[in-house]
């Protein structure tokens, strides 16, 4: 027959009592981890009115309008775009958008090249919504559509391509680069997976609960197994989001295909106007032909 709590002691009932509500705030927790990881991830806004239209004029740039599963999407290309030396894919953090780099590439970046400016899914002027599949098949259209406007083949120039990205934008670069074999680029504040990112926000193993699974640990074994390559990283020592020594995990576990360049008493999003030069520098370097 059920026992009843009634003939449990005074003191057991009350642990029984906070058993539950642990593990009820607990659940609480977890629920909200799985039901709502977009919006702790992604932090999509619109363009101004007028943004666009203006940035065409002033870059100047080109728009380039592609479509995907999650419906029409927009990228930026700007830059040298008539015989450009190389082309660069750019992505921002997740709480930024493509033209935000803009200005910032138009004085520092080598001018002998073009930059793809690109969205994710549902920022800017882009239908749909962000998850690592979603940005999978932005670049799965984009890349050879950007490749064809310069005249470019998809096989005879790919060693032309170059990625750069910040934060959460490295990880969108990087997934772009083992689709497409592209084996050199910059890396500004990248986290080493959102599965560690998960434990290093809460302190907690969680990481298997994570869906949006972006994994730049595994997408540098990819380029490392393609070939020959570099990855120059640069990483603020006191950045406050993520840890610079993710970065240096990453350059430790790939000597051969990472380089770390840590930035003394650099932030997550100061690196690029406190050290405009060092960031410069390294896009200039990796913008160099891979060496036979």
């Amino acid at each position: 027959m059920p026992i009843s709590t009634r003939s449990c002691p005074r003191w057991l009932r009350r642990c029984l009592r906070w058993l539950a509500l642990v593990c009820l705030g607990l659940a609480m927790a977890l629920a909200l981890l799985t039901g709502c990881q977009s919006r702790l991830i992604y932090f999509p806004r619109p363009y101004p009115a007028g943004l666009v239209a203006k940035w065409t004029t002033v870059a100047p740039g080109q728009v380039i309008d592609f479509t995907t599963a999650q419906g029409h999407q927009h990228a930026f290309m700007q830059g040298q775009r008539d015989h450009p030396r190389n082309l660069w894919l750019v992505c921002g953090g997740n709480g930024s958008l493509a033209l935000d780099w803009s200005a910032w590439l138009s004085i520092h970046a080598p001018r002998e090249d073009a930059w793809l400016l690109v969205d994710f899914p549902g920022y800017g002027d882009c239908h749909g919504t962000p998850s690592p599949a979603a940005i999978r098949d932005t670049f799965d259209q984009l890349v050879p559509l950007a490749m064809q406007k310069l005249g470019w083949s998809p096989t005879a120039d790919s060693s032309r391509l170059r990625i750069f990205g910040h934060s959460l934008g490295a990880a969108a670069c990087l997934i772009a680069a083992a689709d497409h074999h592209i084996q050199r680029g910059v890396l500004l504040a990248p986290f080493t997976s959102t599965m560690d990112m998960t434990r290093q926000v809460t302190g907690l193993p969680l990481g298997f609960l994570v869906w949006h699974r972006f994994d730049n640990s595994a997408r540098l074994a990819d380029l490392a197994r393609h070939g020959p390559g570099r990855i120059l990283i640069l990483h603020g020592s006191r950045d406050e989001v993520i840890p610079a020594g993710m970065s240096r995990h990453l350059a430790t576990r790939f000597p051969a295909l990472v380089e770390l360049q840590e930035i003394k008493d650099a932030h997550h999003n100061t690196v690029q106007d406190s050290h405009s030069t060092d960031l410069a520098r390294a896009l200039r370097e990796v913008g160099h032909p891979q060496p036979n």
